[in-house]
């Protein structure tokens, strides 16, 4: 085997086989390594299968899992092609001082798309701080979360659950400590994070949960289903993963992503659900969230500006291109839970088109964090991220904060973001806090009883808690 420049090999022999991955000054990186066997041929659309012992040269990242939805330039991600998407990384230090604290990082991207490549995800910063950091990827899109007739619900949620009993069996081995493992996401990743915690694995699999931006939703077959019948008219196929499965994935993709291009954004944010199943999601994690504590604690928090990402010209299509907007209201709302209470409140406060837009923001993050806040009250620290970007909307849009949780403000693809010179110190602040929780189960706040203990992460600002609250009631 040939070292990178700068690199020594460095090798962990474990439960999944011997494993070589590459050693730079005091950290050690595996990256691509497999957990689960590729979900091709006839275990496509099938639940994962944990992947058999080998040995593994983890140099590189593993193939990305095929889109459903591409961001356009500059905003796109390396695609890896290849069958394997199945990986995980793994960031340790390379003397660990004991059994160390894990961290398992679950990416976004509407469930539809997402990689552990992307720079931002980078887990040095942990590992440098004495926390093991795992990255995953898994089956996201028609792949991963469209509902199919013939296959299991919620493919993408239970690869997660595969990876961590990967993490169960190995992490010790990489001086991670298997009792200490904390989940986390980011929207998509968040709302998965979310339903795992809402899950029998809560506790078992893990310690503690953070929820950056997103508590799942979950909805019947019939409204999982619509990327099924993208797929399936594009394609000239069947609805079900029999006939899906006689093209190839990144195809199948490829026809959904060149719809989904056309959509606005809250159908774009919308597409791909979580499913309700008799598994791991039999009804919302929101919903069990907001009856009572879990069975770990929890981080949950969101932006103050969620929406204004969406408001950004070239990332997505023009907002309001399909219909009036009450036309709009009556279809997308309702899925959120919008009901005219609610969206009457709304329209008081803002004009149609703003009105439209921080209701689907808030439906789809704000709302959901506030009601898990409260029903998870003291099992829970919250937090609201605030700070206003240099660039885009200026403002604290969604997806702002992953650079500082995961201190990466240097990335080049975050700086599209946050601009060139983004505040260490906000990094140090929050970065610090997801590591102390990790470790210690409190990231040096108090829990959640009121809107006086959510911690700050920029500007002060408080949230709209009478508006937010329309969101609990029925017409």
């Amino acid at each position: 085997m040939t070292s990178s420049p700068g690199t020594d090999p460095a090798v962990v022999d474990c439960d999944a086989g011997r494993i070589t991955g590459r050693r730079a000054g005091a950290l050690r990186r595996f990256l691509g390594v497999p957990y689960a066997h590729p979900p091709v041929g006839a275990r496509r659309f099938a639940l994962p299968e944990a992947a058999a012992p080998s040995d593994v040269d983890a140099g590189a990242f593993g193939p990305t899992p095929p889109a459903s939805f591409v961001l356009p330039a500059p905003f796109t991600y390396p695609e890896i092609l290849g069958d394997d998407w199945l990986t995980l990384n793994v960031w340790t230090p390379a003397e660990p001082d004991g059994p160390l604290p894990v961290l398992v990082w679950f990416y976004g991207g509407s469930f539809a798309m997402g990689s552990t490549a992307q720079g931002v995800f980078d887990g040095a910063a942990f590992a440098r701080d004495g926390v093991v950091f795992v990255s995953v990827n898994h089956r996201v899109g028609i792949e991963g979360f469209a509902h199919l007739p013939d296959a299991p619900d919620n493919r993408g949620l239970h690869d997660l659950v595969c990876a961590l009993e990967w993490v169960r069996r190995n992490i010790a081995a990489f001086g991670g400590d298997p009792a200490r493992v904390t989940i986390a996401g980011e929207s998509a990743g968040a709302m998965s994070a979310s339903a795992l915690a809402a899950s029998p694995h809560a506790g078992r699999l893990f310690a503690g949960a953070i929820c950056q931006s997103g508590i799942g939703l979950a909805y019947d077959a019939e409204t999982a289903a619509r990327p099924t019948r993208i797929a399936a008219s594009r394609l000239g196929l069947a609805p079900t993963a029999a006939d899906l499965r006689t093209v190839d994935p990144r195809t199948v993709g490829r026809a959904v992503a060149e719809v989904m291009a056309g959509m606005p954004p809250h159908r774009q944010a919308t597409l791909f659900t979580l499913a309700r199943d008799a598994d791991l999601v039999p009804e919302s994690p929101v919903d069990v969230l907001s009856r009572g504590p879990a069975a770990v604690p929890m981080i949950i928090g969101h932006n103050a500006a969620e929406a204004d990402l969406w408001r950004t010209p070239g990332v997505f299509p023009p907002a309001w291109a399909d219909g009036a907007p009450d036309a709009r209201i009556a279809e997308e709302l309702t899925l959120l839970g919008a009901h005219e209470t609610v969206v009457h409140a709304y329209r008081e406060r803002f004009d149609d088109d703003d009105a439209f837009v921080e209701l689907v923001s808030d439906g789809l993050f704000c709302a959901p964090s506030l009601r898990a806040q409260r029903g998870q009250g003291r099992n829970c620290h919250a937090y609201l991220f605030t700070w206003p970007s240099p660039l885009l909307s200026r403002s604290a849009f969604h997806a702002l904060d992953l650079g500082f949780a995961l201190d990466n403000v240097d990335d080049p693809a975050f700086a599209r973001h946050a601009g060139p010179r983004p505040p260490r110190t906000l990094a140090a602040a929050m970065h610090g806090a997801w590591v102390r929780f990790c470790g210690a189960g409190s990231p040096g706040w108090d829990p959640y009883s009121s809107e006086s203990d959510i911690a700050v992460f920029g500007p002060a600002e408080s949230r709209d808690l009478d508006l937010l609250s329309t969101w609990g009631t029925r017409s």
